[in-house]
């Protein structure tokens, strides 16, 4: 899992990159053309095979996690919508068990919480003096 030992919390970090030109931009920008837009919605087709490879196996640069002030836990993050774009928030496919790892985010400073984890999951950040809203 390379530096964060819950893969949904990844998926918050990338999430958090979606909008800061990554490294992986051109790269999922690509896979997303190639596999999201043909997907069959609601017939119960699940996550897309290909993307969760590619996140899964996505090394984040130092250059990326430096860029992340504010990490967002939310069922409706955008991320998600590229995994499984039919994905309702009905289940607990995302859910975020651990942080572990979030201390190789340098510059993160506050942390949205909405959803996602059971709130004491962020205890870790907090003791770090990282906001919690």
């Amino acid at each position: 899992m390379g530096i964060f030992d819950d893969f949904n919390f990844k998926l918050v970090v990338l999430n958090a990159l979606l909008d800061e030109n990554p490294s992986f931009q051109e790269e999922l920008e690509a896979l997303i053309e190639k596999y999201t837009k043909d997907y069959e919605w609601y017939t119960g087709a699940g996550p897309i095979k290909e993307m969760l490879k590619f996140f899964s196996e996505l090394y984040i640069e130092q250059i990326d996690l430096e860029k992340i002030t504010e990490l967002c836990f939310d069922g409706g993050n955008e991320i998600y919508g590229y995994i499984q774009p039919d994905w309702d928030g009905e289940d607990y496919f995302f859910d975020i068990q651990s942080v572990k790892g979030f201390e190789h985010i340098k510059n993160l400073k506050s942390v949205v919480y909405i959803s996602m984890l059971n709130k004491e999951v962020l205890d870790p950040m907090k003791e770090r003096g990282i906001t919690i809203e």
